[in-house]
């Protein structure tokens, strides 16, 4: 079905990203042999095995004993083309640096600048509570757990050798890929480490993360753009060009759809219901930060659905507006599963010392179903806004994907060398050590909450902490960020499609996107971590979880439990 989005689309995907914000400027380095002084920013370079990470602590105007360890999230370690850099914000953060790429021309690259929080109202709210702010740039960018726990256990070790006068405790946060570095921090580390609060983060490890890529971007070459890599970049300077072609491609295509300059691909599928049906298979949510997959455009009230349509006014429906929504999902989630994925494969070729000859790949397809990962309910849900596009167009797309299982030609079989090196990099373990606070979106694009709902199921499932339990002394929690309960996709008057900026306002910043927590959020789940870590008794231990379900914009569902990861390999066995 011919659908004319919303023009402001690519535009707009920034919000829907990576998590990239700002933090306060740094001031001049204090000393290495000295302690950081109250009110004083202090920052170096600290040396591992795997390279030199820069630090930064900031102290605050009177320190309460404790230290924040935060290590952040994925920064794309290879030149992301300007265009597409700056629709993913980056142009607006500090992590981000403007370069010049012989061949591409004006770049943006991910930089080591430390961090040492979310953003900068939320540093500036704990600094004002007493609390020591402590980060790391890493050695190098990219899939860098390795760098990231190595930065983490030099910082740690710099502050308890003085860099910080009076530490009573540290605590170690983090959020997205920082949110696995973090609980494998505090796994490698239990006596340094007093409690943890991985947020975002990919808890269930690289291979299920790139597999929901794989999903998306198998999904693409099959039904909207044969001529994408997917996977298996060449080494160096001809892989790089590979994946920037295929980002390349992904944006311009978005992009066109977005304008209504394409509908149709170029195998025949509409490209707005493969993307869907990609993302549903993957799955990705069906709201973003515009598109809330419910509200329809105000126009079809005063036109009727048929004066709308020919005026080209979109969302039409909320299938139509949860298709919308996949398009800036799927951009977003592009730009991890294809530069994310050229780097891990660079980093295995590295560590593995694969010859050009061998595959880099570490995620396998070949055997995957991909019929079976249409639940019957998204099925069900969607079933109007496949058929709008023609009758037999969801059976013919999945019929396509299937066509090709068991073939190594048409699929990706990976290395088993490639599966075991990624499978070596430092990831969490879902156990209960230390007091631990885990927080997620529930509608995110890159991470899918799902990863965050099995890792705390399994690590509260273990004996330890099912002894904790018993005695109500159990400290670990889990909570979800919700958007708000009414539809949050708004409108100019008389706009043919949806505002990004008043869409983005009503949406409060809650629930949806990656890692896109309110400062309330960031300063109430710490709270409830210190005083989680403080409790001594059942009463304590249940008032301290009492302190995140009443942040503004977490779910009060203590029970809540988001839909199944998407396991595509599963779909092979029964």
């Amino acid at each position: 079905m011919t659908r004319s989005l919303t023009r402001r689309l690519v535009a707009g995907i920034a919000a829907a990203g990576l998590a990239l914000i700002s933090v306060p400027a740094i001031a001049p380095a204090a000393s290495a042999v000295d302690a950081c002084a109250p009110g004083q920013t202090c920052t170096g370079a600290l040396s591992g095995k795997l390279g030199d990470t820069s630090f930064q602590i900031t102290m605050p105007p009177k320190f309460n004993g404790t230290v924040l360890l935060y290590s952040h999230g994925y920064r794309i370690a290879q030149p992301v083309p300007a265009a597409i850099g700056m629709a993913l914000g980056m142009d607006k953060a500090p992590y981000y640096s403007a370069t010049t790429t012989p061949g591409v021309g004006a770049t943006y690259t991910g930089n080591g600048i430390p961090q040492v929080a979310p953003s900068a109202e939320s540093a500036m709210a704990l600094l004002g509570q007493g609390y020591a702010l402590a980060g790391a740039g890493y050695a190098n960018q990219g899939w860098a757990t390795a760098e990231g726990v190595e930065a983490g256990e030099l910082l740690l070790r710099h502050i308890n050798g003085g860099a910080v006068k009076g530490v009573k405790q540290v605590y170690a946060w983090g959020d997205s890929m920082g949110g696995s570095i973090t609980q494998s921090l505090i796994q490698r580390n239990p006596g340094k480490i007093a409690g943890s609060l991985p947020r975002c983060g990919a808890m269930e490890g690289p291979e299920q993360a790139f597999q929901t890529a794989m999903t998306v971007m198998f999904a693409w070459k099959s039904l909207v753009a044969p001529t994408l890599k997917v996977a298996n970049y060449a080494p160096g300077a001809a892989g790089y060009a590979e994946a920037v072609t295929d980002l390349g491609t992904v944006f311009t295509i978005i992009g066109k759809v977005s304008t209504g300059e394409m509908t149709v691909s170029p195998v025949g599928y509409p490209i707005a219901q493969a993307n869907l049906l990609a993302g549903l298979m993957a799955g990705l949510p069906t709201k973003s930060p515009t598109y809330d997959g419910v509200t329809v455009n105000p126009a079809v009230n005063t036109l009727g659905l048929g004066g709308a349509i020919a005026g080209g006014y979109s969302p039409l429906s909320a299938g139509a507006n949860s298709t919308a929504a996949m398009l800036q999902n799927v951009a977003a989630a592009a730009a991890l599963g294809i530069m994310g994925r050229y780097e891990l494969e660079q980093r295995v070729r590295k560590i593995g010392s694969l010859g050009a000859d061998q595959s880099a790949n570490f995620t396998d397809n070949v055997p995957v179903v991909y019929s079976k990962l249409l639940s019957p309910e998204q099925r069900g849900e969607f079933e109007g806004t496949f058929t709008a596009a023609g009758p037999g167009v969801l059976d013919a797309m999945l019929g396509t994907m299937d066509a090709s299982i068991g073939s190594t030609t048409a699929r990706f079989p990976a290395n088993p060398a490639a599966v075991a090196i990624v499978k070596a990099l430092p990831a969490p373990k879902a156990t209960y050590d230390k007091p631990v606070v885990l927080m997620t979106t529930t509608y995110d694009p890159i991470v899918p909450d799902g990863n965050t709902y099995e890792f705390y199921e399994d690590m509260v499932g273990t004996a330890k902490a099912k002894a904790a339990a018993k005695k109500g002394l159990m400290k670990a929690v889990a909570y979800y960020t919700v958007p708000p309960a009414d539809g949050y996709t708004s409108f100019e008057p008389g706009a043919k499609s949806a505002s990004a900026a008043l869409s983005a306002a009503a949406l409060g910043g809650s629930g949806v996107g990656h890692c896109t927590f309110t400062a309330a959020q960031d300063v109430g789940t710490v709270a409830a971590l210190n005083s989680l870590v403080k409790a001594k008794t059942a009463k304590a231990v249940a008032a301290a979880k009492k302190i995140g379900y009443a942040i503004a914009g977490v779910n009060k569902d203590r029970f809540y439990a988001p839909s199944p990861l998407k396991k595509p390999l599963a779909t092979a066995r029964g």
